[in-house]
């Protein structure tokens, strides 16, 4: 097997966990301070003389390349030339952008080294870590508790892990519930959503808009909200959809990709939504996103005239 890698995708935090790794696997914290050369992708020379240089007092040397989508044609032939006959006392790392997928060397490349994976995790694996997380540390941690925690830092993993530091240390033992999360990391946005639309369905035009101010406090932008609509409208959509044929609420949790408690709430909700209603408040928030983008209207003054116009719709 290869001692050689490539760590290719776009999650900082998962590329870095991954390079520390493959370093404290060949040298330990001694070894690294005299064997351990980080490189940017026009530093050629020095890649080169890092790989061919011995290593002192230590098996391997360990020579990282970061940046690696940005290693010019002629530097990348280099490098793929010296990974023909690699030496067998240096380890080289190659760490990079998911761009370096388009590069016409990457197919040779990935044929010589260990390709590293470190793409943004979906939500079902963030899910996975983080009850993984919590079971080394002995504490019981809820369903919705975990759905939250994915749902407010699951574009930052590296966050996300500071999050279940402070959780751990605030739980004491006991088991996490959604008003640990709530109260240390934040509120959920798609339950303001739910929270929006109740208002709207009930003709509550002063809950909706206090629904709104909350949002506003917490800094969520107005194309956040306009999104998480969108989100909601289009699994109503499916729910509909699986409603038609027969789906019954576990197979209907299954095919959304949701827990069933928050399956629950969609299904309950969607007694209220014949198709000609989703497709209006589609059409709605297309117009509104629109406005935005293209600077119509203020994206705040966008949102309000937004949730005014479901109240008609």
């Amino acid at each position: 097997m290869s001692e050689n890698f490539l760590i290719i995708g776009e999650d900082e935090y998962i590329k870095e966990t991954e390079i520390s790794r493959i370093r404290d696997k060949f040298l330990s914290s001694g070894e690294a301070d005299l064997n351990y050369s980080v490189h940017l992708p026009d530093d050629i020379n020095g890649i080169m003389d890092s790989l061919g240089t011995v290593p002192f007092l230590a098996d391997k040397r360990v020579v990282l390349v970061k940046e690696a989508q940005k290693l010019p044609d002629e530097f990348a032939a280099t490098i793929l030339s010296y990974l023909e006959k690699p030496s067998e006392n240096s380890v080289l790392v190659l760490s990079s952008s998911g761009s370096l997928r388009k590069a016409g060397y990457y197919s040779k490349l990935s044929r010589v080294v260990k390709v590293v994976k470190a793409d943004k995790p979906k939500p079902v694996m963030l899910g996975k870590w983080i009850r993984i997380f919590f079971t080394k540390e002995n504490i019981a941690i809820s369903n919705q508790a975990v759905e939250l925690i994915v749902e407010l830092k699951g574009e930052d993993t590296a966050g996300m892990r500071t999050e279940l530091e402070k959780l751990v240390s605030f739980s004491g033992g006991e088991k996490i519930e959604v008003e640990h999360v709530e109260k240390l990391v934040g509120r959920s946005v798609k339950e303001a959503v739910f929270k929006l639309v109740d208002a709207v369905n009930t003709r509550d035009a002063k809950w909706a808009f206090r629904v709104l101010n909350d949002l506003y406090a917490r800094k969520k932008r107005p194309e956040e909200t306009v999104g998480y609509l969108a989100w909601y409208l289009r699994m109503m959509q499916k729910v509909v959809l699986l409603s038609k044929r027969g789906a019954d609420p576990e197979g209907m949790a299954a095919e959304l990709g949701l827990q069933p408690w928050r399956a629950g709430k969609f299904i309950q909700q969607a007694k209220k939504y014949p198709v000609d209603r989703i497709e209006r408040w589609l059409e709605l928030l297309l117009e509104t996103d629109r406005d935005i983008k293209t600077g119509r209207r203020k994206p705040t003054l966008a949102l309000e005239m937004l949730v005014v116009q479901l109240f008609d719709g």
